[in-house]
């Protein structure tokens, strides 16, 4: 049964507060960070999202793709997150329990993402993955594309976040093996360039803030 913040979702009210939410979400990414940078592009149509979880901004970094591509995106959350905070649900947050809603997103060709890591854990390797991405992808029928993620305080003021997107995994590929290799990949492009240097084939997607030797440079280069 749909809850209150589902059937809020085509009133006047509900789009007012998923206006509001997904507003708090974009200037939270625009203020924290200096910058999100993408690598790799989404197939069409529906799509499971499998991400790495290390960081705080992971959700809104997950909304942010939704947002980028302008597709529904539902993350699979935890009951007692949603329980806290269930005014995310009109930014796309899903109890992970809720499978076949999970499945009819699917259907209406939208994406559902989740972090099969289980929960968020320290910046480092990938940690044993649960089995729900592979198997919701394959019920669905749908595209399983891993992306690696990583928001890391580099050369500047405020972190940056990277996102790495892989291929759509065929049937009984490993996802593990592929969501892993991927964020190995990443960690090693950004540890081969230089701190004040995009990493070689991403992109800046959002613009964020500035360091403050960033902001006051152009009144320096004034000065005799």
């Amino acid at each position: 049964m749909r809850d209150l913040f589902e059937r809020l979702q085509d009133r006047p009210t509900g789009k007012a507060l998923r206006f509001f939410v997904g507003a708090l979400l974009f200037l939270s990414l625009k203020r924290s960070l200096r910058g999100v940078y993408l690598r790799g592009e989404a197939p069409g149509g529906p799509l499971v999202l499998a991400l790495n979880h290390h960081s705080f901004f992971d959700g809104h970094l997950v909304w942010f793709l939704g947002r980028l591509y302008r597709r529904p995106v539902s993350l699979l959350v935890a009951e007692e997150n949603l329980k806290a905070f269930p005014v995310l649900k009109l930014a796309g947050a899903l109890e992970a329990g809720r499978v076949r809603e999970a499945l009819r997103r699917l259907g209406r060709g939208e994406w559902v993402a989740l972090f099969p890591e289980g929960a968020m854990a320290y910046p480092g390797a990938l940690r044993p993955l649960r089995r729900g991405a592979g198997w919701l992808a394959g019920k669905a029928g749908a595209p399983l594309l891993p992306v690696a993620l990583r928001v890391v305080l580099r050369g500047y003021e405020h972190p940056e976040a990277f996102l790495l997107m892989g291929k759509p995994l065929l049937p009984g590929e490993d996802l593990e093996r592929a969501l892993g290799g991927l964020l190995g990949d990443l960690d090693a492009l950004l540890a081969k360039t230089h701190p004040r240097e995009v990493p070689e084939g991403f992109r800046e997607v959002l613009r964020g803030r500035r360091s403050l030797e960033e902001r006051i440079r152009p009144l320096v280069r004034l000065l005799p």
